[in-house]
């Protein structure tokens, strides 16, 4: 019989990723509520903390309230940034900067050009800026790009975004002046990433999947909590799956630009951003105006349709919707469900929690760039 001893180096690292995590999921605690929580002894944690402390990574955020002796409570430290976020979308790119508390801020925006030539400019710029205004860590602060399209994110490689027309592009080599490491994930992928991070029921499910609402459609797959990518990095790319009875992609049925396309209204303003188009459908959808409500109409049946689907393919636990638009679930609920029970009928088998993401503000893939680097992080400590 072998003896193996216990690590006390490792050890050490893997109680330090435990606290981590713990704080970076919860955003702040002290360090009873974190022994109690983690099950380490309050001595290991008081030390422990102290070394995260001493290397910079938590700090104390302020005092516990209540009667009695007052606890410090920490969490971790926002003295630099975790990321430079490129939420790139067909029509615009919003850049952020990620901490390590799981926060994020917008710095700017702007139109996506068609060519990559002229993106690349533009985001050498916005970069610079940054870099002016944050602090960034070498160890830790990366570059995440988050696409509309299939990306090989082991290779950090763009194999194709179709309305862009960009493809085969390596994005470390693309942008090796900025001298950090680049990062390079599909939206739906990182929308799928925040969630896992954030959201207990997608944390604690088996199998979950996220459908991505941009100018067109996509989505990602979970298992276990970890993201299915598949052989060539295209698990999930729901909007390619062609339905064979009109030989029609789902992408033209559900994505909302060309749902948007077909509303008939002479104030319906064409130049609007998604969003404000998307309310503005509502709108006329909840006054009953003629012209929208077959469109909404047909939109809610391919939903439930792909609902369907993917609740027979995969049978998830949770299936969430978000992207650009982040309340389709709350608006259409009603009538997504009816279409489904008309579907469906008395399957009993048919058992998933259907809801929007809880990022209403932002798109959700903006939160997953900064989850990315966090996780890269933790790893580290591996």
């Amino acid at each position: 019989m072998v003896n193996k001893k216990l690590n006390p180096v490792s050890m050490k690292r893997k109680n330090k990723k435990m606290v981590m995590r713990y704080l970076m999921e919860k955003g702040h605690a002290t360090r009873s509520e974190i022994a109690h929580k983690t099950g380490l002894a309050l001595s290991a944690i008081w030390r422990l903390m102290g070394e995260l402390e001493s290397e910079n990574l938590i700090e104390v955020k302020n005092t516990s309230s209540g009667r009695g002796r007052k606890s410090l409570v920490y969490a971790p430290t926002t003295s630099f940034i975790t990321s430079v976020i490129y939420n790139v979308e067909v029509k615009e790119t919003i850049v952020a900067v990620g901490f390590l508390d799981g926060s994020w801020r917008i710095v700017e925006n702007f139109l996506t050009p068609d060519n990559f030539g002229e993106f690349k400019r533009i985001v050498l710029d916005t970069f610079y800026r940054i870099q002016k205004n944050y602090r960034i860590n070498s160890n830790i602060t990366k570059v995440v790009f988050s696409l509309p399209g299939m990306v090989d994110y082991k290779r950090k490689l763009l194999i194709c975004a179709p309305n862009l027309d960009w493809k085969d592009l390596n994005l470390q080599r693309e942008f090796k002046e900025m001298g950090l490491e680049v990062l390079a994930e599909n939206d739906a992928n990182l929308s799928l990433l925040a969630e896992l991070f954030f959201s207990n029921d997608v944390r604690e499910s088996k199998v979950a999947f996220f459908l991505y609402f941009g100018e067109g459609i996509g989505g990602s797959i979970a298992v276990n909590g970890d993201i299915v990518r598949g052989k060539n990095s295209i698990a999930g790319e729901i909007g390619h799956v062609e339905l064979s009875v009109s030989n029609t992609e789902l992408e033209k049925l559900l994505s909302l630009s060309k749902i948007l396309d077909r509303i008939e209204s002479p104030t319906f303003h064409r130049n609007a951003s998604l969003k404000d188009k998307f309310e503005y459908m509502k709108k006329l959808w909840y006054e009953g105006y003629p012209g929208v409500k077959h469109v909404v109409d047909d939109f809610i049946h391919q939903l439930a349709l792909t609902v369907r689907n993917m609740g027979y393919l995969l049978n998830p636990d949770v299936i969430v919707f978000g992207g650009l638009i982040n309340d389709i679930y709350e608006t259409f609920s009603s009538e997504i469900n009816d279409r489904l029970n008309q579907i469906i009928g008395a399957d009993k088998i048919f058992d998933v929690n259907i809801r929007d993401t809880v990022f209403k503000e932002v798109p959700p893939s903006l939160v997953g760039a900064n989850v990315l680097v966090l996780e890269d992080f933790l790893r580290s400590f591996d």
